[in-house]
């Protein structure tokens, strides 16, 4: 089977590059903060990431293929606007709750707002716990949610800045830690998210965070290669020598297979009953988390010793790797669904 974007998606796909290589992460220090951050987060706002899973604003059915596409562009350069968190993120969890003049601000850029995880980061916050406010950069707001009159709900809370700030493994975004009482100060927004829409959600963030992975993989894969076909040794470029080709060979079979899963997840988030739909995400989320640890240390060890120093771009890629394959799950997690879902479901085995 022949599985390709259409003509719109390479457009997308091309136009998210382009704007991924103007916004890069080139450097440990300094990483955009402040200002910066925010005008490259009006780049992304322009671009209309935050409309890209709502069919009233952008025009067009919800899809996850979009969403992945651009999501994996930006990525890959290390990108550290908040597009997971605040561009896709909140606003999938603005779009379940039906909250359309939230929405409107955030697709215009006048809102910011952070959704909250739990402090393991494996899910989102459960009710009157602390946890976690991902990809908080410059946002105002914490979404979270709630069990409100038998029902649930979407909390929209002042957030904090200051001293709350997490220390965190991934030095291209930014964690904050939120108290337990933040609710209090929370506001309902939005109708009741039932639980099919709910489980919908939750596929969403295991697959942007699959797409996120495969990003971080392509963006050392490149590098990799780029510094293969430049550095000598001896007179003759390492990239000729068998050894380093088949690393990059390896890690090449990995990335193209972390993609085929992310793009087969992305497309059954709406196309797929939920069944189906789960089994393709934590798929993806298991097969990009096992696949990034192996792309990266690959990439470490074809530029070696100078890649394990603070001021090289391959330790930051590493980190985020880590981050990543930590949040909503890492393999082992994911493996143990896998397998309940094709014990319990004979459809699914």
């Amino acid at each position: 089977m022949d599985i390709a974007l259409s003509n719109e998606q390479q457009l997308l796909q091309d136009t998210a590059a382009r704007l991924a290589q103007s916004i890069a992460v080139t450097s440990p220090e300094p990483i955009p903060a402040g200002a910066a951050l925010d005008a490259q987060w009006r780049h992304v706002v322009e671009l209309g990431v935050p409309t890209l899973r709502s069919p009233e604003l952008c025009g067009l059915d919800a899809s996850g293929v979009e969403t992945a596409v651009v999501i994996e562009q930006l990525a890959r350069t290390l990108c550290a606007v908040p597009v997971v968190g605040q561009g896709i993120l909140a606003a999938e969890l603005l779009q379940a709750a039906g909250c359309v003049e939230e929405l409107e601000r955030l697709a215009k850029g006048g809102l910011r707002a952070a959704p909250v995880l739990g402090d393991t980061l494996i899910g989102f916050a459960a009710p009157h716990q602390p946890g976690v406010a991902f990809d908080a950069a410059g946002a105002t707001h914490a979404l979270m949610v709630a069990d409100v009159d038998g029902q649930r709900r979407l909390l929209c809370a002042p957030l904090g800045s200051g001293d709350d700030g997490a220390t965190a493994l991934d030095l291209t975004r930014e964690f904050r830690n939120v108290a337990a009482d933040l609710r209090n100060s929370a506001t309902v927004t939005g109708k009741p998210i039932d639980d099919q829409r709910w489980q919908r959600v939750e596929l969403l963030a295991i697959t942007a965070v699959a797409a996120d992975l495969v990003g971080v993989m392509q963006g050392a894969l490149d590098d990799a290669v780029r510094y293969a076909c430049e550095r000598t040794q001896f007179s003759v470029k390492i990239g000729s020598f068998q050894a380093i080709q088949h690393l990059l060979a390896d890690a090449l079979v990995r990335v193209e297979g972390a993609r085929s899963c992310l793009w087969h997840a992305a497309w059954a988030i709406d196309r797929l009953p939920f069944d189906e739909a789960r089994l393709a995400a934590v798929a993806a989320k298991a097969y990009a988390s096992a696949a990034g640890r192996d792309v990266v240390e690959t990439s470490v060890q074809v530029f070696g010793g100078i890649a394990i120093t603070w001021e090289h771009v391959s330790h930051l890629r590493l980190r985020r790797m880590l981050m990543d394959r930590r949040l909503f799950g890492d393999e082992s997690v994911h493996y143990e669904a896998i397998a309940a879902m094709r014990l319990a479901d004979r459809k699914l085995a």
